[in-house]
């Protein structure tokens, strides 16, 4: 039916407010808009712990072998490390203070590094991409703005935390994506402490809920347990270390992953429905490989 003679049809009618438009057959492909017409924005999901952890747990089990072979290299060297300042922490030598908060800064050390390698190895699984070989992985992956930022977060998290513990938890959520950030927009190790405090800001409390608080969980078990275990049972502390470490770090490395997928691209993982609140796409497309 054609209106005011002209020969044309009817715009469609706008679903009622609230009310989502009726999705297309499985299998079909949605309508292409009219040329010179921009596509609709894609509805917008409010992001939820939930709904990150259930795509971070599909990534998980469609590449096993890249989420876990390097969470036990990189969390097992922190277990070492991590035990060593457990112990002179609970020694005490009156320096408590500091050297748990640099122990707190150190798991922060660990994560940040593997969560930007773990983005480069199954980032492209949230975007429904074919995965990098992992010999490309390794000759591309940015490894010294990696470990700068690493070295920034522990020196910057140390001094928060000696302040004051809020501190601390504060500067640990508001660049929890700095590592992921760098691989995916392949940014300088400045303006991806810059992009995730961008990022992080509207969505503060979530970040602190599924990244800060858990790794502040995991730090206080470990003191606990050491304080438990009789000096010469070192090797306790570092099995507890190691293991709390290895579950927390592939854990919330996903997460990270996840989130910083979601807030930059809007990829929807290879779950369905799951798209970002805050989409961000970069303005010159894709960032670079290497």
């Amino acid at each position: 039916m054609t209106t005011g003679g002209t020969g044309e049809l009817p715009p469609p009618a706008k679903p009622p407010p609230g009310e989502r438009p009726a999705k297309p057959p499985p299998g079909e492909r949605p309508a292409k808009p009219p040329p010179g017409e921009r596509p609709a924005n894609p509805p917008r999901h409010r992001l939820h712990p939930l709904t990150l952890a259930a795509a971070s747990w599909r990534t998980a089990k469609l590449e096993p072998a890249r989420v876990i072979v390097p969470g036990l290299i990189i969390f097992g060297l922190d277990a070492v490390q991590g035990t060593f300042y457990t112990e002179v922490a609970v020694d005490h030598l009156g320096i408590e203070s500091v050297i748990g908060a640099v122990l707190f800064s150190a798991s922060a050390l660990g994560l940040t590094f593997y969560a930007g390698m773990l983005e480069r190895l199954v980032g492209s699984v949230e975007r429904n991409e074919a995965a990098q070989p992992v010999f490309t992985v390794l000759r591309t992956l940015p490894w010294g703005r990696l470990l700068v930022a690493e070295v920034i977060l522990v020196l910057v998290g140390a001094v928060a935390s000696v302040a004051f513990i809020i501190p601390g938890l504060i500067v640990a959520t508001l660049f929890a994506l700095v590592g992921p950030l760098i691989n995916l927009l392949n940014a300088s190790v400045p303006d991806a402490f810059k992009r995730s405090l961008q990022m992080v800001w509207p969505h503060f409390m979530l970040v602190f809920a599924i990244i800060t608080l858990p790794l502040a969980v995991e730090h206080e078990v470990v003191v606990f347990v050491a304080e438990l275990v009789p000096h010469e049972h070192i090797w306790a502390v570092f099995l507890t270390t190691f293991v709390l470490g290895d579950l927390f770090g592939m854990a919330l490395g996903l997460m990270e992953v996840t989130l910083a997928e979601r807030l930059v691209t809007g990829a929807q993982g290879p779950g369905h429905d799951l798209l970002s609140s805050d989409v961000e796409l970069p303005k010159a497309g894709r960032p670079s490989t290497t």
